[in-house]
């Protein structure tokens, strides 16, 4: 049976999330220990959709998979398709964490129809496809997490710049902890707008404020990270630290996330700091050592802080 197969992988998100969207730097990278893939197969019903989510027709799933009924009714009016389908979504990417998988599964799903058809898909059409997605789910997006998805590969990106593939070296690790709890880009993005639109002077100042800080510690991490600066382990902790404190102000963390930044921080971390949309999701803690990020990790689950966790090095060195 012809069958269109389309892969993609989960991020995270270093410095620069919510400032990113108003023109200020962000770093990310990918994270490739959690990875989704997108299956197609033509049938005789109904397009049908099985996943852990949902499983049923496509027109009948429930308003959090707007994106994906939305993008399915883009790529078959663009290409003239009628045909229905059996689409299979298989992911361990943690839904609303803040590790991109409204953005992998998008990706999955366009490079999986571009395959079951053999056609080529240039990065341009797969952007934007992408992009229109992610503005169905968080309706103001950066459009770093198609972004960082389809290059697979570390990127400084700031809104209306071409996007810099971002190399770097350092012997540390990052401890990527899931707090079990889903996070809520949307709301956060709408939260800060509002602050930004008030008719109060001082509300709209601090979050002008907060943003500007955001901004600058995600530049300062740029500078230490590329060499442009020491690259410490203190440096780098500042900078990472800097950036919580500003999440923090604009009201985007959570119970559960400061809980969990705070025990990393009283029990050998040298920065932590949420990661992605917030309201819930993810955090992520600086280690010196993998031994100790694993050491916290397994500490964290113990104490019921958060349901499972990864390691990655804090390095993406260029290919060689």
């Amino acid at each position: 049976m012809k069958r269109g197969i389309g892969k993609a992988h989960g991020k995270i998100i270093l410095s620069g999330e919510h400032s990113v969207v108003y023109g200020y730097r962000a770093l990310a990278l990918p994270i490739e220990a959690v990875t989704i893939q997108v299956s197609l197969e033509e049938s005789s019903g109904p397009t049908f959709l099985m996943s852990e989510l949902y499983q049923g027709p496509l027109t009948a799933a429930p308003s959090h998979l707007d994106n994906l009924r939305q993008l399915w009714q883009s790529l078959q009016e663009d290409h003239s398709d009628r045909a229905n389908f059996l689409i299979r979504i298989d992911s361990n990417i943690p839904a609303e964490r803040g590790m991109g998988s409204s953005a992998a599964v998008a990706v999955a799903l366009i490079r999986a129809y571009y395959d079951f058809y053999n056609e080529g898909l240039d990065q341009e059409s797969l952007l934007a496809y992408a992009d229109l997605a992610e503005t169905i789910s968080h309706g103001n997006p950066s459009g770093l997490d198609a972004r960082l998805t389809v290059l697979n590969r570390p990127l400084s990106y700031q809104k209306g710049q071409s996007m810099e593939v971002f190399y770097f070296q350092t012997p540390y690790y990052l401890l990527v902890a899931d707090t079990g709890i889903p996070g809520n880009t949307k709301e956060a993005v709408a939260g800060i707008r509002q602050a930004l639109d008030s008719e109060h002077p001082s509300r709209h100042l601090a979050a002008k404020a907060a943003l500007e800080e955001l901004g600058q510690a995600s530049e300062d991490l740029y500078q230490h990270l590329s060499g442009k600066a020491p690259t410490s382990l203190k440096a780098i902790a500042q900078s990472m630290q800097a950036s919580q404190i500003n999440l923090q102000t604009l009201q985007v963390s959570s119970p559960e996330l400061d809980m969990g930044i705070r025990s990393c921080l009283d029990h050998g971390a040298a920065a932590a700091k949420l990661t992605g949309g917030g309201k819930g999701g993810c955090f992520i803690a600086l280690m010196p050592t993998q031994k100790e990020a694993e050491d916290l990790g397994q500490s964290l689950v113990v104490k019921e802080m958060i349901v499972d966790y990864w390691l990655i090095p804090l390095a993406s060195p260029e290919p060689s």
